[in-house]
């Protein structure tokens, strides 16, 4: 079979199984439509797709991740929420091909925070954008990348 023909099958397939549980209601219409923020660039873009245009900086939002890495194929990211109420976390890296790095949706009762890896492509600011009660917050870091990751 052709390669290319294998990579639309397998797309749309995964395309339409997320449509069926959108429209069956098991997802939040808002995950069935994270696929599409990922091909997105720009932070304000992935914002405004996302909802969180008016996100508001908050110390309740905290990013912890080294300064300096040296190989930005591997990047450890932790991101932890104080805010009451935290239903969604979003690490957005604003120099990166993809600006979108991650979506996290958190179940009520789990504990906010994360930890992951993400590429970097070379410095820039890693943003977390927490989604709680009281609306979206948040929080940026500057990581200095010594060798890319994304190229």
């Amino acid at each position: 079979m052709d390669h290319s023909r294998r990579l639309a099958l397998k797309t749309g397939g995964r395309l339409g199984v997320v449509a069926w549980l959108a429209s069956a209601g098991v997802l939040p219409v808002s995950a069935a439509t994270i696929p599409q923020v990922f091909s997105i660039h720009g932070v304000d873009a992935v914002m405004q797709a996302l909802g969180a245009s008016g996100a508001h900086e908050s110390a309740a939002v905290e990013i912890a991740a080294a300064e300096i890495v040296e190989n930005g194929a591997m990047v450890s990211v932790e991101v932890a929420s104080r805010l009451p109420g935290t239903r969604q976390m979003a690490l957005l890296v604003d120099q990166n091909p993809t600006t979108l790095a991650a979506v996290f949706d958190l179940p009520e009762g789990t504990s906010p925070r994360i930890q992951t890896r993400i590429k970097m492509a070379k410095t820039s600011h890693v943003i977390a954008v927490v989604e709680a009660e009281g609306g979206f917050f948040l929080a940026r870091r500057e990581i200095k990348i010594v060798q890319g990751g994304c190229g």
